[in-house]
């Protein structure tokens, strides 16, 4: 069978088997949402890449803590979930040492936001460039301001792909209470950029 053809669960399955080519197929469809949720929970591009290989290492040395009857993708948000927790735990305890290390600054816009850098992809035009770098940085400062709570359903909900259903399976939440967790999340932020 093709590898690019192959379902997520199929290539789970085919690197518990000895397959390479299945865990560099996995690591290449997974990499951007789960680097993106990583990233927008720890505002460090260099930590959250960190996170995203500790992540894989956790499946690459243990391959059959994954089981088919989930989704391959809601199993791995939990793993990556769970090792920026393990991150956030870590870094408190080094914060309360006084040794946390300083983000570079060129990653972060003026009020400490990671700069997304939106861009119109069918125009190179100057204003429409000041335009979506106005825009994110808006959008950057607004997300950021958020508690961590709401930064992390906004991230789930918007890099992950799953439903609210899986979300919710993995918060240990309630649907209802993901759903409402997210309006309110939606509209902190509405409220915020109008104020903008």
């Amino acid at each position: 069978m093709n590898i690019r053809k192959m379902t997520e669960e199929e290539l789970a399955a085919a690197f518990a088997d000895g397959s390479h080519a299945a865990l560099e197929e996995l690591v290449n469809r997974c990499k951007a949402d789960v680097f993106g949720f990583l990233l927008g929970l720890t505002d460090s591009r260099d930590t959250a890449e960190d996170l995203f290989q500790e992540t894989f290492i956790k499946y690459v040395r243990n391959p059959g803590a994954y089981r088919p009857v989930q989704k391959f993708r809601a199993w791995l948000f939990t793993v990556a979930r769970n090792t920026a927790l393990d991150y956030f735990r870590r870094e408190k305890n080094r914060t309360s040492l006084g040794i946390l290390e300083t983000p570079a600054e060129e990653e972060y816009d003026s009020e400490g936001a990671v700069v997304l850098g939106i861009k119109d992809r069918d125009s190179d035009r100057p204003d429409l460039m000041f335009e979506n770098a106005c825009l994110a940085d808006r959008i950057n400062s607004a997300i950021a301001s958020l508690p961590q709570e709401q930064r992390e359903i906004f991230y789930l909900r918007h890099y992950s792909g799953l439903s609210f259903k899986e979300i919710s399976t993995l918060l240990g939440e309630p649907v209802g209470t993901v759903l409402s967790r997210m309006s309110r999340t939606a509209a902190v932020l509405r409220e915020k950029l109008e104020e903008k």
